[in-house]
């Protein structure tokens, strides 16, 4: 079931926005709703580097889409590897939402 973002006062609406206006945080969004990934399969189905996907990953795990957890690989050498997974979620946004947050 998904959760329904809450936003204490208008400056969280807005970040949640804005994270959700760029394309590419959008893409990890529809990647991660099919299956859980890995920061290098997401890098690679997006076409940008680490550092940037870095970026997105951390941004939305921030605002509370996005989770991770560690795993450890097993094979010839052993490493840990950091993989999310998409938080259900529902974000409702009305003109009394709007009102309430802006103090209306």
């Amino acid at each position: 079931m998904s959760e329904e973002l809450q936003f204490r006062n208008a400056k969280e609406l807005m970040e949640v926005l804005s994270m959700l206006a760029n394309e590419n945080r959008l893409k990890i969004i529809s990647l991660l709703a099919e299956k859980p990934m890995y920061i290098s399969e997401i890098k690679r189905k997006l076409g940008v580097s680490y550092a940037l996907t870095h970026l997105y990953m951390s941004s939305l795990e921030k605002i509370g889409l996005v989770e991770s957890r560690y795993e450890t690989v097993t094979g010839e050498k052993s490493y840990v590897k950091k993989y999310y997974q998409l938080k259900p979620f529902k974000l409702t946004v009305t003109p009394q939402l709007i009102k309430d947050l802006m103090g209306g």
